[in-house]
């Protein structure tokens, strides 16, 4: 007997997985339709299905098929030779106010850009001039972003082991709000100067500081409950912040955040 193939996607696979364990008894239902943010009532029926018709169950229905909304073949075909003809060079935002305008097609700027993508053709690019860079402004009052770094150093001078200085300043006055010695940059090294800068000067609104592994995550190992989530788990470091209700930013270059670069 010949079997089918089914290809499922990333989010059918994540469901075959829950539903999986709901079957199995690993998992309840209601934690089921959590994960996946269905009702309970679905999971039930996505359970039965499972066990009827197996893991291709879960698949798209309209899978393979043709969706009911697409432009006839005789509408992309007029588009196509429209904008191959009398609106050559056009970018796709003036071409679909053109054909909406004075041809009487309906259809959106997104829908059109897709067409022209498949069957090459991209939209005109003009050349602009490279845009001014301007220095971020210092924050308005105290307290309302910290900007924080760590500096490894041979800061004794070959007397001593190579330490690093952690440093916490403040991006309105400039003021030194907690600085440290350390072995290294670590998680352990700006709890502590956290913990300073609170017992001093209380909470501020925001954190500057850079992609450092102890501010965000740089892997790129989600766990199943991140891909359902879709949102990533934060670090210890983050997850302290999250707690005191504090903003984290995250630098995209040292120049951003020169005031405590230079310290």
């Amino acid at each position: 007997m010949r079997q089918e193939t089914y290809t499922l996607s990333q989010k059918e696979l994540q469901r075959v997985s829950v539903i999986s364990a709901c079957i199995k008894g690993d998992m309840a239902c209601a934690r089921a339709a959590g994960l996946l943010c269905l009702s309970v009532r679905q999971i039930k029926r996505l359970k039965k299905r499972m066990r009827e018709d197996g893991e291709a169950a879960l698949a798209h229905a309209n899978r393979g098929r043709p969706s009911h909304r697409r432009l006839p073949d005789a509408v992309r075909r007029r588009i196509l030779q429209l904008a191959r003809g009398s609106y050559a060079g056009f970018n796709d935002h003036h071409l679909c106010e053109k054909l909406v305008e004075r041809e009487g097609f309906s259809l959106s700027r997104e829908t059109l850009r897709r067409l022209l993508r498949q069957t090459g053709l991209g939209s005109p690019k003009k050349r602009r001039a490279p845009a001014h860079r301007q220095r971020r402004l210092r924050s308005a009052r105290l307290g309302e972003l910290v900007q924080l770094d760590g500096s490894s150093h041979d800061w004794l001078e070959g007397r001593g082991p190579q330490l690093t200085a952690l440093g916490m300043q403040d991006d309105a006055t400039g003021k030194i709000l907690a600085a440290q010695f350390f072995p290294s940059e670590t998680t352990f090294g700006y709890l502590c100067l956290l913990k300073q800068m609170l017992r001093c000067h209380g909470v501020p609104l925001a954190f500057y500081g850079d992609h450092s592994g102890v501010f965000v995550r740089n892997d790129d190992l989600w766990s199943l409950e991140e891909q359902l989530a879709g949102k990533r788990q934060p670090t210890q470091f983050g997850r302290a912040l999250e707690q005191l209700g504090v903003t984290f930013i995250a630098a995209n270059s040292p120049q951003a955040k020169g005031r405590v670069e230079r310290l």
